[in-house]
């Protein structure tokens, strides 16, 4: 049977009309589909194929995630910094159900008047995120699947800024790092151009009769350490091309992509026929 991998990467990407319909243009072809959750913070897994699972139901649809993929793979002690030390569990605790329309219970832990951790279980109370909180602010998490620990999220002023991703040991296998840069861009349009970008500062030359507006922003990006043999990747596209070029290399498949992912992701997959949703 011939076969297709949709690579995710956010969210946003799993609510796009185009994933559904490739998707389901792929099963009309009698094609296996699986979806590889690629996401880095992995308390978005859970949502994700609640999200799926709502969009398609097929047993040709599997659904895996990094985590899933290295749970197999060596790797290294994490750290005491880095570990997740759930210390709060003799505090007082409030007991809420989740929002989202699921059976998961929020568990908040209070200490002097403000919530210093969250868990939330699903209806059995097995653990799906526990998350530590300084001024109402994240400053540590870990994310579990089936009871196991599978990643570890660190938070800078409340934003997610470092990932660990862990195998089915818990032993660290991946580290991204979040880091910003200075993007820079450029619009140039004719004057008579209904589309028109009213927060920008606009400049116009009279000789084109061409409008040009310039934005710029600070963009996130990853890099990627491997804690197995030390190679270290400079950006989260060149580390997908390596993670499902290795993963995937004996499964003979059509890559699905994210459309806004295609310009940073290309570059590290000449040789491979990458498709678009």
């Amino acid at each position: 049977m011939k076969q297709a991998i949709f690579l995710v990467t956010s969210l946003a990407g799993i609510k796009k009309l185009t994933f559904k319909q490739k998707i389901k243009m792929l099963l009309n072809e009698n094609i296996q589909i699986t979806v590889l959750l690629g996401m880095v913070q992995f308390d978005e897994y859970e949502t994700a194929k609640q999200l799926i699972q709502s969009l398609v139901k097929s047993s040709r649809v599997q659904v895996t995630s990094l985590a899933e993929l290295v749970s197999k793979k060596p790797g290294i002690t994490v750290t005491a910094k880095d570990q997740f030390v759930a210390d709060y569990r003799e505090l007082e605790v409030k007991q809420f159900s989740a929002t989202d329309n699921t059976d998961n219970v929020i568990l908040r832990y209070v200490a002097d008047g403000d919530i210093v951790a969250e868990e939330i279980t699903d209806a059995a109370g097995q653990l799906i995120t526990a998350t530590k909180i300084s001024q109402n602010r994240p400053v540590s998490a870990a994310v579990y699947e089936d009871g196991k620990q599978i990643g570890l999220l660190h938070y800078t002023d409340g934003k997610h800024d470092e990932s660990l991703l862990l195998n089915g040991a818990g032993e660290l296998v991946y580290r991204f790092i979040r880091h910003n840069r200075h993007v820079t861009y450029d619009y140039e349009m004719q004057r008579t151009s209904k589309m028109a970008f009213t927060n920008l500062i606009s400049e116009t030359d009279e000789k084109t009769d061409e409008v040009s507006y310039h934005l710029s922003e600070e963009r996130p990006y990853y890099e990627v350490v491997d804690h197995v043999d030390f190679h270290r990747f400079n950006s989260i596209f060149e580390f997908y091309a390596e993670f499902i070029s290795t993963e995937f290399a004996d499964v003979p498949a059509s890559l699905f992509i994210d459309l806004n992912d295609n310009p940073h992701f290309a570059a590290y997959m000449q040789q491979l026929l990458i498709f678009n949703y």
